[in-house]
């Protein structure tokens, strides 16, 4: 049964206990009835554990966003999980780890786990799912042998869980879900096989592919099956068909307006021409010249594309168009545009510039008469693996004579230069002394009117800080003898809010230091400061003289200080 089959059905039974719901209000003795009829819909319906479900709706999309997928399997009660589910989470937890590069270890642990519980078992595509997921990091011996064991296990398969289909972000069928994984290994296993030399067997699953992706239109994965198979006919010597698969890639670039694509189109192209046009498939000069110029024509219209294009496969394919461009201008003797874009690649690719490349560099620079440059390279060429006779020792010559004129060159400049380095030696040496004495001298000079300067700006400050206070205190004593002739009531309390107001942090010094004071002592103090006599305090605070003697005396024992001015004075500074 479908899942849409299985969703009417289940839409129309509740329709259906609905009903019976409602004509059983009126009539209770059907309640009984009613209850063993849910009982047996609950048994035919029961749904799946949330877990399980959840990592069915993950796998429908955790390829097109696994940041999200990785949060939703991370937040899962794993500990929940039967055998089966566990194995699946493992799977699943994996290849999205895989794809966001997270720990390697991690990955291929939960792969094994997954691999152990489905191997031999009935879940052939999940089964199929962890073969191929093994062969991504593993030697392209063993990916050969993983992905034919997931292309063995895939054919096997004849159902998946009805929840891939029922949670696909497209609509879908079963067939559907298992060709697309299929396919995929077919892609894969094709491009193992040209990998590693058998180039037959590579064409064979490649054309499969291809061949479905044509069929189905998913245009970004049928470009990749075009153009390996493009290249795979083109190490076969069938250059129509090579051409062929390219063209058809390139539509498919086209459709999806892919533009990278297209301009591999025409990199690959350009390919074909050097190919033809090393494999001597035409004696005819012209024939031959008219290669070469197309090949240039397909690269430059290659970087035309890219040009406002980034990304890693993008600079990829500049190289390669950079490659193919050098190449092709050695051949047509353009020995200035060789060297300009084989630079372009050499700086790119360092030690991974391919033999072809280098060679191509020296004969640019032995035909321009860089005998430097040609021996620089030269010295790259020299022990790798890949040679060529007659062309090799050419080149090894080369170096030869340089390296010999480079040491002729030392040797005749060798004193010359030990006489130049002694009498540089010496000068630094005198040079170093003299500013050595010149900067110790003005360093003790320096250090001498700084530490003057310093001096000054510290009495400069001492000065201006006791002026300010000398006024402060003066304009506080003009504002407290006014207050005082003016003779009111509550100048005692205008005294010292004048007083606080003017030294604000005096009072939260005072009782700081002396808790036990009272604020009537405080005041007292305050008033001492400000040079009342016994008398005029007496008046101010509207008390006897006998009892304003008595409170200072109160305050010697308090405090310690004979002076009550200077314990006010104390606490200013």
């Amino acid at each position: 049964m479908s899942s849409h089959d299985a969703g009417v059905e289940v839409g129309e039974e509740v329709n259906h206990i609905q009903k019976i719901l409602i004509f059983a209000a009126m009539k209770p003795w059907l309640h009984i009835l009613l209850s063993c009829f849910l009982l047996a819909a609950c048994a035919k319906h029961e749904a799946s554990p949330p877990e399980e479900d959840m990592l069915y709706r993950v796998e429908c999309f955790y390829q097109q966003n696994p940041d999200s997928a990785i949060q939703i399997l991370d937040t899962l009660d794993v500990s929940v999980l039967t055998e089966d589910e566990r194995a699946h989470y493992d799977l699943l937890l994996a290849r999205t780890m895989a794809m966001l590069n997270m720990d390697q270890k991690m990955v291929d642990s939960l792969i094994d786990e997954a691999e152990n519980h489905y191997a031999g078992g009935n879940d052939k595509y999940h089964e199929a799912m962890t073969y191929w997921h093994k062969a991504w990091k593993t030697s392209e011996t063993d990916k050969l042998d993983y992905r034919q064991k997931a292309l063995q296990t895939i054919g096997q398969c004849r159902h998946v869980d009805e929840r891939l289909v029922l949670y696909s972000e497209e609509p879908t069928d079963e067939q559907t879900i298992i060709d697309r994984l299929k396919f995929a290994i077919h892609q894969r296993l094709g491009m193992s096989y040209l990998s590693t030399g058998y180039v037959t067997e590579a064409i064979k699953h490649l054309k499969l592919s291809e061949q479905y992706y044509e069929a189905t239109h998913r245009h970004k994965l049928h470009i990749v099956s075009a153009y390996m198979l493009s290249h795979a006919y083109t190490l076969v010597n069938e250059h129509d068909s090579s051409l062929l698969y390219l063209e058809k890639g390139y539509r498919s670039a086209q459709a999806i307006g892919n533009l990278a694509e297209c301009a591999y189109y025409h990199i690959g192209v350009s390919e074909h021409c050097l190919y033809r046009h090393d494999m001597q498939q035409y004696a005819d000069e012209a024939e031959r010249l008219a290669l070469l110029n197309q090949s240039a024509k397909e690269c430059h219209t290659a970087l035309r594309l890219l040009d406002t294009l980034n990304g890693r496969m993008v600079n990829d394919y500049r190289i390669d168009s950079y490659g193919n461009l050098s190449r092709t201008y050695c051949l047509l003797q353009k020995y200035d545009s060789c060297v300009y874009f084989g630079r372009i690649v050499l700086d790119a690719l360092g030690d991974r510039t391919s033999v072809f490349q280098l060679k191509n560099l020296y004969k640019a620079y032995k035909g321009m008469g860089d005998e430097a440059n040609a021996a620089l390279m030269a010295d790259r060429l020299i022990g790798l693996p890949d040679d060529h006779g007659a062309e090799q020792k050419a080149i090894a010559e080369v170096k030869d004579e340089y390296d010999r004129q480079l040491e002729l060159q030392r040797i005749e400049n060798e004193h010359q230069t030990n006489r130049l380095k002694l009498y540089l030696l010496i000068a630094v040496l005198v040079i170093a002394l003299l500013l050595t004495w010149l900067f110790v001298n003005r360093y003790r000079k320096n250090k001498e009117i700084e530490t003057l300067h310093l001096h000054e700006e510290h009495l400069r400050l001492q000065s201006d800080n006791l002026r300010i206070a000398h006024a402060v205190s003066q304009n506080l004593l003009k504002r407290v003898h006014k207050i005082y002739n003016d003779g009111k009531n509550d100048a005692f309390q205008r005294i010292l809010a004048e007083f606080n107001a003017t030294y604000p942090k005096a009072r939260r010094n005072v009782m700081e230091t002396y808790p036990t004071l009272s604020e009537q002592e405080y005041g007292l103090c305050v008033l001492g400061f400000l040079a009342f006599r016994a008398k005029e305090v007496a008046q101010l605070m509207d008390l006897s003289e006998n009892t304003i003697n008595h409170y200072r005396t109160n305050i010697r024992k308090k405090t310690g200080v004979d002076d009550l001015k200077s314990l006010i004075k104390a606490q200013l500074e």
